[in-house]
């Protein structure tokens, strides 16, 4: 089979899924779940992450085109994720990015951001920062984002060319999705320096996270007005659908969508070794005029948010969902959260996946729910780097926590 039919082949098959009973059900379930209503159970989602790459391999795929190999992968991501079993909503169209004009990621901020890595995958980098003193924040510019429409337009046609009608094609734009001022900070300054600013000058480092933060919203602002805001309640494998009665779900390109329509994902990762009034100061305070122009917000990754979330509750009025780590405390969360603020609860994958004991998962999955109590939440396995050569560990959690989202339906 030629690579190109191959691909339409793994494409109507997704098409038939997207356009099947359960996939509506998933939809239906995940938003009267995200409007704070009540479901006959807690969604589940799984989420390889890091571990895609030994799920869909590279000599996996057919296609020898740059792009076509793009919605290739895309293809068998989205049926993989169908064989796992967990809620995800699969829609009846493949992502390419736009063409972006420039700047590169490297130099979009005024300097140049390199690292330095180990040339393992899995291994860790060292941040080369180039604000080294605090007469370096001159340096740092305003990302201008230029899109190339004309070569936007030819691989949007291309990737339909490609589909011939078995799919559509959404173009996404943007490269500063959520509210990522901590992640470019630690680019720009150092993760470990940034640490020490918060003491040693905390007038200064105010100064610079307020920097990144009006950046970030120029960046914003600027998408919304060339109409270049991509819906983001479905597509692209998120960390869970956001459908919800609350905002549309698609706009198209963009167009006709504007920053209150979208939710806004974010989270504080590098700033978990400070005490919440340094994170209050100098993060929170820059992300909620971001937050502000968004219609729904959705707080929190890997880290703890203990101390966090009677803040977040206090001062974003649009707060709809927060995650809950294996590193949180979960009765703290769901004593913050109610009925008022959906919990994504997380596993630790290390437990589930090295160890691979169902009984132990399904103990865990059901202390978890009963701590949740008649809270609003869902179970998300991820942060997965590897599955050690067995899928089949990804379906077994997932069917565990299904039977025990269904078993301990409360609400």
């Amino acid at each position: 089979m030629m690579a190109g039919e191959g691909v339409r082949e793994l494409a109507r098959r997704v098409a038939e899924i997207a356009a099947g009973e359960a996939n509506a059900q998933r939809r239906r379930l995940w938003r009267a779940h995200n409007s704070l209503r009540k479901v006959e159970r807690a969604p589940v989602m799984c989420r390889p992450c890091g571990a895609w790459v030994e799920l869909v391999p590279e000599e996996s795929l057919q296609a020898v085109d740059p792009l076509e190999r793009h919605v290739e992968r895309q293809l068998r991501m989205r049926l993989l994720k169908h064989w796992v079993g967990d809620d995800e909503v699969f829609e009846p169209w493949v992502e390419v990015e736009a063409v972006h004009a420039g700047p590169d990621r490297p130099t979009m901020w005024g300097v140049n951001i390199e690292t330095k890595r180990t040339g393992d995958r899995h291994g860790a980098f060292e941040f080369k920062p180039e604000i080294r003193d605090e007469a370096d924040i001159e340096k740092l510019r305003v990302p201008r984002w230029q899109i190339d429409e004309a070569a936007t337009r030819e691989r949007r046609d291309r990737a339909e060319e490609l589909l011939e009608g078995t799919l559509g094609v959404r173009v996404v734009y943007g490269r500063l999705s959520g509210a990522p001022l901590a992640y470019w900070g630690a680019y720009l300054r150092g993760l470990e320096q940034m640490m020490y600013d918060c003491i040693d000058r905390p007038e200064w480092f105010g100064r610079f996270m307020r920097f990144i933060g009006e950046a970030h919203v120029e960046h914003l602002e600027g998408l919304e007005a060339d109409g270049h805001l991509t819906a983001n309640a479905v597509g692209g494998l998120n960390k869970a659908p956001l459908v919800c009665e609350d905002l549309p779900e698609s706009g198209g390109d963009g167009g006709s969508m504007g920053l209150k329509d979208l939710w806004c994902e974010a989270d504080s990762q590098e700033f978990c070794l400070v005490s919440p009034g340094q994170w209050e100061e100098f993060l929170l305070e820059y992300q909620l005029p971001i937050f502000a122009r968004h219609g729904l917000v959705a707080y929190g990754c890997c880290e703890s948010l203990v101390g966090k979330l009677e803040i977040l509750r206090r001062r974003l009025p649009n707060l709809r969902r927060v995650t809950v780590s294996p590193w949180s405390d979960l009765a703290y969360s769901a004593q913050q959260c109610g009925r008022e603020v959906v919990m994504q609860i997380r596993p630790s994958p290390t437990e589930v996946l090295m160890t691979f004991d169902e009984e132990q998962m399904r103990k865990d999955l059901e202390g978890k729910a009963n701590v949740a109590g008649d809270t609003i939440y869902d179970f998300c396995l991820q942060d997965i780097e590897t599955v050690g050569g067995n899928p089949e560990k990804l379906r077994t959690w997932t069917r565990i926590a299904r039977e025990v989202g269904e078993s301990r339906n409360r609400r």
